[in-house]
């Protein structure tokens, strides 16, 4: 096996957590319980009218769209992965809640099932620095936003500010936040905005 696809087997399956969702959504859980209660926090101030669509990418065993779904009863969410196992653990935890507003499938960010502007908010915590082609991913992020829609990047300051060449072409005005606003210079999290341009009326 060559060296390069080593690393995207290492990468898709994050270096051997994603066959172990339940282990991983208990470390998740308890280390960055306080990113996912600001993910949560920070859509209180975008308000999304009933019916909107929020996708999670990269959404593990799903804590964060249990979260949204829970705090935002009247918008639909969505949580993808690419791991079978992370999605079978984050479907399991759901069904046994009484949230109707939640769903989970397995996708890759690169190749997201969604249609073309079809998605009013993207998040993604902590998943950006496992993706193969972040550039791809980024791309198909801003295909599926809606006019005026959002997508919300949070991850290691470093990646993030690695990724702003990137972010160049992207049919999206761009702002990287590092760290978060808010929060102390030694916070390692930054979270990288994307806003679709609205279409000319």
């Amino acid at each position: 096996m060559t060296v390069t696809a080593r690393r995207t087997r290492n990468h898709a399956n994050m270096y051997g957590f994603a066959r172990h969702a339940r282990s991983y959504g208990l470390l998740s859980g308890v280390l960055a319980r306080p990113l996912y209660r600001r993910v949560v926090a920070d859509l209180s101030d975008v308000g999304l009218p009933a019916g909107s669509v929020v996708l999670d990418v990269g959404t593990g065993p799903g804590r964060v769209p249990r979260l949204i779904a829970a705090a935002y009863p009247t918008v639909e969410v969505e949580g993808v992965d690419l791991s079978p196992e992370m999605i079978a653990r984050a479907t399991s935890t759901a069904n046994r809640t009484s949230t109707s507003n939640l769903r989970f499938r397995v996708g890759d960010v690169a190749a997201l099932p969604f249609a073309d502007n079809s998605v009013d908010l993207v998040v993604s915590t902590l998943s950006l620095h496992h993706w193969d082609d972040p550039a791809a991913g980024l791309y198909e992020i801003v295909r599926v936003l809606g006019p005026g829609g959002q997508a919300w990047i949070y991850d290691f300051r470093t990646v993030l500010t690695a990724m702003q060449p990137t972010t160049s072409g992207l049919d999206a005005d761009v702002a990287l936040e590092s760290p978060l606003i808010g929060t102390t210079r030694l916070n390692p999290i930054a979270r990288l905005v994307l806003r679709h341009r609205e279409l000319p009326s």
